[in-house]
């Protein structure tokens, strides 16, 4: 024989929440402005200048990554200094960076 359940006088029903017209609206134009962003970001993608800065950003997030391995703090945080001011521009542009593995804690002092 199959159990039934049997259901608890204290069960809430929870009603779905509709949106309003303005809240689809609003919904809906932050949609179209994002789509306008990526098809921006596409076309400075495309001008020579932009795709050799965005080589070079991952070409230091690579040497990040080789430094990381080797332990040398130094290095990381030299390469570090030299991303963030052309990670920084290529993002206000509005093109998509992926996030560096950055080095932590406090600069070591450089040797004279």
């Amino acid at each position: 024989m199959a159990k039934s359940k049997k259901r608890v006088a204290s069960e809430v029903v929870v009603r779905r929440q509709r949106r309003t017209s303005e809240e689809i609206i609003e919904d809906l134009q932050r949609e179209i402005e994002r789509v306008r962003l990526r098809a921006r970001a596409k076309e400075l993608k495309s001008s020579p200048a932009v795709k050799s800065a965005c080589a070079a950003v991952r070409a230091l997030d690579r040497a990040l990554e080789h430094a990381a391995e080797e332990n040398n703090t130094t290095l990381r945080h030299f390469l570090a200094d030299a991303r963030k001011p052309l990670g920084a521009y290529l993002e206000k542009q509005g093109v998509q960076l992926s996030k560096p593995n950055l080095p932590k804690g406090r600069k070591p002092a450089s040797s004279p």
